[in-house]
């Protein structure tokens, strides 16, 4: 740790998995990644960083020095504790848990300027439910319903119902402006479980309420899938329950001054999910598709519908070329695993242009006059979960 004199021009920088000192190697790569590459674009302000003493290490090989505080007791305490000396903040971290509406909460609470979303955004995008509630009727999302498991109600029934409706075994009885899902036990038709082990040709997803990349995912393709949930979800937890749609799978990394979004890459991101669960691989960009401009439109506006939403933004959807629709599937209220290889092409700096757009050093139309890239690259996961980067030539 080198000279840490705080000044009003100090911003606390940290990513919650490298300063909380979690070793998973599922998430642990991309966590680094982002950090380190976040002290590259911000090389030239004065960061502070905050790294747990696992972590203490991981600037060593850059050619400047990094000011870092290494820490020894849980994030949230030493925040509670310090960060009141500091007068602005930048940050990564997960919504798993809720950890980045409380990190957001906490800090908020001593009124230290953030680079980034707000409480109110970032809750909201942090339940997957609640956004697609939020959205609902405003841009095109899967049919989404939150689920208790709880063995007092009909969970596992208002699911088969949503598959039979879903799959059309009502035949012409059933009623297309009543979700079946909704409606009392008493009015619910009598379930044919026939067909319980038949894979049907549309399919449902379940997914943690809050949750990250392809955590938890479960495909439900026949009715036996249902009773498979209760492996995954704990009594007592929500979760949501989609129509799972096919498609091209993709993101749109926006920027914004919490106002208006602008968009800054189309991303292919490669997932594998099928009936075991999903597991996110990564990714490349730019990503050239014949449908961009309209993923970019879409996701402008379903971002500029939620208040707070600012800086840089991930969103996440389904392309159908065929059909010519875009689904979102949820909204990143911050930084995700493709501004690595953002900062690795961009013939601009993300996150300082972040800094200055919040400070109104610049506006947003002089960012996207700058939005170009020297090439395109990939980051990919290989088989110990280790991100590797590599930049077109």
């Amino acid at each position: 740790m080198i000279n840490l004199e705080i000044t009003d021009d100090s911003i606390l920088l940290f990513e919650y998995f490298t300063a909380s000192g979690v070793d998973d190697p599922a998430i642990i790569s991309e966590a680094c990644e982002i950090i380190r590459s976040l002290v590259l674009d911000l090389k030239d302000e004065d960061i502070i960083v905050l790294l747990s003493k696992d972590f203490k290490n991981l600037f060593d090989d850059f050619n400047f020095e990094v000011k870092t505080i290494v820490i020894e007791v849980a994030l949230e305490e030493w925040l509670e504790e310090n960060a009141i000396g500091f007068s602005r903040s930048i940050f990564v971290s997960a919504e798993n848990d809720m950890n980045l509406y409380n990190l957001t909460k906490i800090l908020e609470s001593k009124d230290i300027k953030l680079y980034c979303s707000d409480s109110y955004a970032v809750k909201l995008c942090s339940d997957k439910y609640e956004t697609f509630d939020y959205l609902k009727n405003k841009v095109k999302q899967p049919l989404t319903f939150n689920i208790l498991i709880n063995p007092k109600t009909y969970w596992k029934r208002a699911i088969q119902i949503f598959f039979d409706e879903l799959n059309g075994d009502y035949g012409d009885t059933s009623n297309k402006n009543d979700i079946p899902i909704l409606q009392k036990p008493k009015d619910i038709p009598i379930l044919d479980n026939s067909d319980r082990d038949l894979e049907k040709a549309k399919k449902l997803i379940a997914k943690p309420r809050f949750g990250v990349d392809c955590e938890n995912l479960k495909i439900i393709s026949s009715k036996r899938n249902i009773d498979e949930l209760e492996d995954i979800f704990e009594t007592g937890s929500r979760f949501v329950i989609q129509e799972y749609i096919q498609g091209d799978v993709c993101s749109v990394s926006l920027i914004s001054d919490g106002k208006t979004s602008i968009p800054l890459s189309l991303n292919k991101q490669i997932v594998e999910i099928d009936e075991n669960g999903g597991r996110y691989i990564g990714g490349y960009l730019p990503y050239e598709h014949p449908l961009k401009d309209k993923a970019f439109e879409i996701s402008k506006r379903a971002c500029e519908f939620i208040p707070g939403l600012k800086g840089v933004i991930g969103v996440d959807l389904i392309i159908q070329e065929d059909t010519d629709e875009i689904f979102i599937i949820e909204i990143n209220s911050r930084f995700t695993t493709s501004y690595v290889g953002l900062q690795k092409v961009a013939n601009f700096n993300i996150a300082k242009s972040t800094i200055d757009l919040l400070d109104k050093k610049i506006t947003i139309n002089q960012i996207q006059d700058q939005i170009s890239y020297k090439s395109q690259v990939s980051f990919l996961k290989n088989d110990k979960g280790i991100l590797n980067i590599k930049v077109d030539e």
